[in-house]
C-alpha cells in the first residue's frame, strides 16, 4: 500500500463531502476527488494485478469480478436501505420511492441511464459505484490486451480521446453533457490514465531513488502547485463547462499519483505529513465516508438542524461540525465490521 495516496483519498473524500454539504467553490476540488479515486484505481490495480491475466482462465477473471462486487454491493445496499427507510418512513411527505428507480440503483446499472432522476436517483452519489464496477469489470481486458501495448501507444490513445472529448462533448446538448460526467463508458478514461501511469511506474520503479528530503519536498511541492494551478484556473474560467472540467484533471492527478508511488519511503516533509496516524485512518475508511454521506445529511436534517432553528438541508454549509462527526462515526463502524473477515482470514490462516 502507498500510504500518501491512502491519506489523499481520505482528504478529497472530505472535500467531496463538503462540497455536496454546498460548500461550492470546492467544485472543481470535489471533481479532482472523483477523478483522483478513478485514476488511484487503476494505478494501484495495474501495480498489483499487472499480466495477471495474461493466461489466466475464465474461473480466474469471475473470481476477480466476484471479489470486487463483494467489496462494493453489501455496503452500497447497506446505504441504500437506509436511504429508502428515510426518504419514505422518516420524512413524512408523502415520498415514495420509483421502482425502476430503485432496481437500477441497487444493482449499480443507475450511470448507465441516460436520465437525471435514475443517474442521480436516491443516493446520488452511488453513480460512482457504478461507474467503478464498470472499470473493475474491463480491468481484466485491460490488462490483457492494453496493458502489453507499448508505453507510447497507450499514451498515444489517451491523447487522442482526450482531444475527441475536448471537441465532441460542445456538441451535445446541456443535460448529455452532464450525463458523461456519470457515463461508465467515459469515465473508464480516468481509469485508463491511472492503468497508463501504473505501467509506467512499473517500468521505472527499479530506478535509483536515493532522493534527500529537500528534493523530495520540492518534488512534492511542484506537483501540489499543478494541482492549485488548474484549480485556480477552473474557478475564474467561462471557456469549459462545468461538467466538462473532470477532462482537466487526468494529467495532475497521474502526476499525483506517480509522484506519491514514487516517492513512497523517500517522501518529503509534505509526504510526511500525510504518514500521520489520523490521515492514514482517514484513507482507510474514505470509501465509507463517500458512500454514507447522503444518509447522515438527512439523519442530521431531521435531528440535529430542527434544534438549530433550520428544517432543511440547506443548513448544512453553515453547520457542518453537526454532520462530520456522525459521518467518521458511522464510516469507522461500517469499516470495521467490513473488514472484520479480512482480519480473522489474518488471524487464522490455512494451515494448507
Amino acid at each position: 500500500m502507498f500510504k500518501t495516496i491512502n491519506a489523499l483519498r481520505g482528504l478529497f473524500a472530505i472535500v467531496i463531502v463538503l462540497y455536496h454539504s454546498q460548500i461550492y467553490c470546492l467544485e472543481s476540488a470535489s471533481m479532482l476527488g472523483v477523478s483522483f479515486f478513478l485514476v488511484a484505481s487503476g494505478f494501484l490495480l495495474t501495480v498489483r494485478h499487472r499480466h495477471a491475466f495474461d493466461k489466466a482462465t475464465a474461473g480466474d477473471w469471475w473470481r476477480f469480478w466476484w471479489r470486487r462486487a463483494c467489496r462494493i454491493y453489501p455496503i452500497h445496499w447497506i446505504a441504500l436501505a437506509m436511504m429508502v427507510f428515510l426518504i419514505v418512513v422518516v420524512e413524512h411527505k408523502g415520498h415514495t420511492i420509483e421502482w425502476p428507480v430503485l432496481a437500477c440503483v441497487a444493482t449499480l446499472t443507475q450511470p448507465w441511464v441516460p436520465i437525471k432522476d435514475y443517474f442521480f436517483g436516491i443516493n446520488s452519489i452511488s453513480w460512482f459505484l457504478g461507474a467503478l464496477l464498470f472499470c473493475y469489470a474491463c480491468f481484466p481486458a485491460i490488462d490483457r490486451w492494453y496493458s502489453r501495448l507499448r508505453l507510447r501507444w497507450q499514451v498515444l490513445f489517451l491523447t487522442s480521446l482526450m482531444l475527441l472529448l475536448t471537441f465532441g462533448l460542445p456538441m451535445l446538448s446541456s443535460h448529455m453533457r452532464l450525463y458523461t460526467y456519470v457515463c461508465p463508458a467515459v469515465r473508464l478514461g480516468d481509469f485508463l490514465v491511472g492503468v497508463t501511469a501504473g505501467n509506467i511506474y512499473l517500468k521505472v520503479k527499479n530506478t535509483p531513488r536515493n532522493y534527500s528530503t529537500l528534493k523530495s519536498t520540492l518534488i512534492e511541492a511542484a506537483i501540489v502547485l499543478i494541482v492549485v494551478e488548474v484549480l485556480l484556473i477552473n474557478l475564474v474560467t467561462d471557456t469549459v463547462d462545468t461538467w466538462d472540467r473532470y477532462l482537466v484533471w487526468w494529467i495532475p492527478v497521474a502526476l499525483l499519483v506517480f509522484a506519491s508511488a514514487m516517492l513512497s519511503d523517500h517522501e518529503g516533509w509534505l509526504g510526511r505529513l500525510l504518514l500521520l496516524r489520523p490521515l492514514q485512518w482517514l484513507g482507510k475508511v474514505s470509501f465509507e465516508v463517500y458512500i454514507f454521506q447522503t444518509v447522515v445529511a438527512i439523519i442530521v436534517n431531521y435531528t440535529v438542524s430542527p434544534l438549530l432553528g433550520h428544517f432543511g438541508i440547506m443548513a448544512y454549509d453553515k453547520y457542518l461540525y453537526s454532520q462530520l462527526p456522525l459521518l467518521l462515526l458511522l464510516a469507522g463502524v461500517m469499516h470495521w465490521l467490513r473488514s472484520k473477515p479480512r482480519r480473522a482470514a489474518v488471524a487464522s490462516p490455512n494451515p494448507s
